[in-house]
Order: C-alpha cells, then structure tokens, then sequence
C-alpha cells in the first residue's frame, strides 16, 4: 500500500501545478497592447509626471487624489514597472501577472492553512486563477490596484491564519500592516475585516469564543476601514449619488447581482463596459436578483451547522461585492467584471466544498469531472483574453455584446485613430455613439476627426456643442483650444491660404 503523500510536498506540488495553470491561461498578455481606456490615465500621465521611483515621486503618490481615487501604493508600482520597463506594455503585464499568480498561491495556502483540505483548497484556488471574469483585472493595465490591493488583502488573510493558531501581537500586527496596504493600493477591501469574521464561522470554528470578542477583535481593523472609507469619500466625485434616483440604483445592483452570478456559473457575455441602464433596468433581472438574495440566503442559514462553508461563502461573495454594486461607486457603469476579483472566492469555495465527496482513503477529488470543470474555465478564460489585446478588439468585442454602447462606439472610435483605422469608420462610430449618448468628450473627438479631414465646417459645429457641454473646465478648455483652430483653419481656406 502507498504511503500518503507527506503534505509539504502536496502543497509544493499543488502550488506547481496552480502557477503552471495561471501562465497557462494568461502568458499571451506579455504580447498585448495598452488600451485606450484608462491605461493612459494610470500609465502614460504617469510616465510624464514621475517616471523613475525616487523621494518627489513617493510624495507625489501620498498627495495625489488619482482621478478621483486616493491610491499611493498603485501610484508607486505603476512608477517602479516604468522605471523598470518604460512604457514598453509587456513589463506593465508581466507585473499584473505575477500579482495574479501570487495572488493565487496565498489564497491555496490561506484556505489550506485554515481548513487542512489540501485538494479542496486547490480547487478553490483553480477557479479563482483562471475564470472569465478575473481576466479584465489581469489583462487591463489601469487595474493594477485591483490585483495589488488584492494580494495584500490575501496576505493579510493568511497571516489571520497564522494569528488564530496561536494569538500574539506580533502576528496580529502582521494582519494589520497587510491591510493597511491593501487599502492604500484600492479603497474598495475595507470590507476585509467582515470577511474575517465569515471566516471565524468557518472554517476556522472561532463562535464558541463569543461574537462580542470576535468583533472586539477586530476593532482595529474596522478602524482602518472608516479611515480608509472616509478618504475615499472626500476624494471621490460621487456623481451617481446625484444623477441616478436610489430606486434605480437599488434595482440595478439587483439586477447586477443576477448577471454576476449568472456569469459566474455560465462566464458569456462579458464586456469590458455595462452602460448603467438608468430607469430602463429590467424587471425580470431585478426581481430574479432579489429572489435569488432572498432564497440564497435563507438556504445557507438554514444550512449552516451541516454545511458551514454555504454560508461562509455566500456571506464572501454578497459583503466582497457590496461596495461596488452602484449604490454609491463613482462611475457611470452598471457593473464590472473586475469588480468581482476578490468576491469570487467565495463562490469558489462553495464550488469545491460542494463537489463530489473525497474518497476516504486517498482524499481526492473525482478526477475527471474536476478536471473538465477546470479545462472548461481554462479555455474560455484563454479565449476572454484574446479580446484585450488591443482597443480596436476590445471594443469590438463589447459592441457585439451590446450595440448600443455609446462608451464602446466612442472607444473604438479612438482606438481605430491611434491604429490609423479607416476615418469614415472613426467617425462612424463617434457619430453612432452621439445618438446613443451626446456628450462634450465625444463631441470634442468628432470634431477633431473631422478637422484632420479638412471638414472644418461640421467639425465648427461638434466643437461648439463640445465647450457648451462640458462641465470639466480641462475639457472645456481642450474643447475651446480646438474651436480656434478649427476656425482658423476654415478662415484660411475661405480666404484662399495654403493649408
């Protein structure tokens, strides 16, 4: 009979064997392309304003309000890979991917330390590195604070692990240092400390010492939270608070609960920009998403003492994606598959929990049907991929998802000037995208398309409506710079000077 595999070299091999799956799926992103679609806000402005990582660069990033986001460590990393890699796109990726990847690892080792199911915790960590929808967090270069933020988050969580087996300050203080960096990469994990306490449930079985002192516990964290929370909120510009009535933006974030679950289970239709659908948010997916709340919700309750990992999963995923599900988020998107990076996890623990039960005595998981399982994400993530590889793809792919996406017509419109696309096309597509949604920046990228054609006259009128419509003064100002030009072009040509 076969002697047990000694469970430091099932670790090393499972770890071996999650990496390898992770390279698998994502290594084509090191021959990808920047996008036009924040990567020049996080990547390129950097570049031009600190491009080496020195003192003046770490006091830019702790004084920086980033567009709306206070994110100093996200700043610095951006800052290190240019000072490493210049603005050539492969580096920015290749540090994407080795976040992802570690990311991967600690979330193994974490599960694994907390619930001694080896197997279980490499299934959970498989799905977490290679489905569909971690791909935009991976691939999209402007999402570095979304894996960065998550590694420390995962850190912190394994080094809870280690805290609980046995208590000390130092141990704790570990914990605290790992999420006061993961906040400091993205605001959106301050929900980590309730996580914590879902994990206390199970699988760490910490409710016989009292909620009390479990919550008592954690005061500390919760105060870096409200810190953390409270940043966020005096950097943020919370224009969906303003422009979107609450009884829209509580039925989208039940409509939007619905998709991600459906996406989760079945990953199509994935897109790299949901248009908020306002006061046109389907009722059929509002009321399944709070039908499935309710009834999922009332069955891991009522599960909980036979099967502990529903609840603790259900509770993960329902608190990891409650501060992004658009009741107060800054942006205009109904939903995001980034969104989902860390929430994820705890549909993936109900997965492996619930796959078909270990064999006695060799404590292993049904290969084949696991296997399939797994390949399936696999593929699919590998074929979500290719749809970053460049602008012009991106937005393509997301106007066959909708073709009445106004952000996507206008992207791909920019995505095609950069790549020298056809004009007529370019301004098919901005045209198009003003139907949909007339705007000042879509205006203003009309207009300017339509000067480079020495069509002076319609690009006169597109500009006009671009400063009337701006409400950004640097977009104003953009747009009236182009106006005079544009004016002064078509004076010239009536006046019979050369061009």
């Amino acid at each position: 009979m076969t002697a047990p595999e000694a469970p430091a070299r099932l670790r090393s091999r499972l770890c071996f064997f999650l990496a390898a799956m992770t390279f698998a799926v994502f290594w084509a992103v090191l021959t990808h392309d920047f996008v036009n679609f924040d990567d020049q806000l996080y990547v390129i402005h950097t570049a031009l304003e600190h491009p080496r990582l020195d003192l003046a660069a770490l006091r830019w990033a702790f004084t920086t309000v980033h567009y709306d986001n206070w994110l100093p460590l996200t700043l610095l990393s951006h800052v290190a890979d240019l000072q490493l890699f210049g603005l050539q796109p492969w580096g920015h990726h290749l540090t994407s991917l080795l976040l992802h990847a570690a990311n991967v690892l600690l979330l193994f080792l974490a599960l694994d330390r907390m619930t001694g199911d080896s197997w279980r915790s490499a299934l959970a960590a498989a799905v977490f590195a290679v489905h569909p929808l971690q791909v935009e967090a991976v691939a999209w270069a402007a999402q570095r604070k979304t894996v960065l933020s998550a590694c420390f988050s995962l850190l912190a969580l394994r080094s809870y692990a280690g805290y609980v087996e046995a208590p000390s300050r130092r141990r704790y203080a570990a914990v605290a240092a790992a999420f006061a960096a993961a906040l400091l990469a993205k605001a959106s994990v301050l929900v980590l400390p309730g996580l914590l306490l879902l994990l206390d449930l199970w699988p760490l079985r910490r409710a016989r010492e009292g909620w009390r002192a479990l919550a008592l516990e954690k005061l500390p964290l919760f105060a870096l939270s409200a810190a953390s929370a409270a940043v966020a909120l005096s950097a943020a510009e919370l224009k969906s608070l303003e422009e979107l009535p609450l009884a829209w933006r509580a039925a989208n974030a039940l409509a939007a609960l619905a998709s991600y679950l459906r996406k989760a289970v079945w990953p199509s239709g994935l897109s790299a920009y949901y248009p908020h659908p306002g006061a046109g948010v389907g009722l059929a997916w509002a009321a399944g998403g709070a039908l499935l709340l309710a009834a999922a919700s009332v069955a891991a309750i009522r599960l909980r003492r036979d099967r502990p990992h529903l609840l603790a999963g259900w509770g993960w995923f329902l608190i990891g994606l409650g501060p992004m599900l658009g009741l107060t988020q800054v942006g205009p998107q109904a939903m995001a598959d980034r969104y989902v990076y860390l929430p994820l996890i705890g549909l993936a623990i109900i997965a492996a929990w619930e796959a078909p039960s270990l064999r006695e005595g060799g404590r292993r998981l049904p290969v084949l049907g696991v296997a399939a399982a797994v390949s399936a994400l696999m593929v699919a993530g590998g074929m979500q991929l290719r749809h970053w590889r460049n602008g012009v793809l991106l937005f393509e792919h997301a106007l066959e998802v909708d073709s009445k996406n106004a952000l996507a017509h206008a992207a791909l419109a920019g995505a095609l000037v950069l790549r020298g696309g056809p004009p007529e096309a370019v301004i098919a597509h901005y045209r198009r995208a003003l139907e949909l949604a007339p705007d000042a920046q879509t205006h203003n990228d009309l207009g300017g398309a339509l000067a480079a054609l020495g069509r002076h006259a319609e690009a006169i009128e597109h500009l006009e409506a671009a400063v009337r419509l701006a409400a950004d003064p640097v977009l104003a100002e953009r747009a009236r710079a182009n106006l005079s030009k544009a004016r002064a072009e078509a004076a010239k040509r009536r006046a019979g000077a050369p061009g």
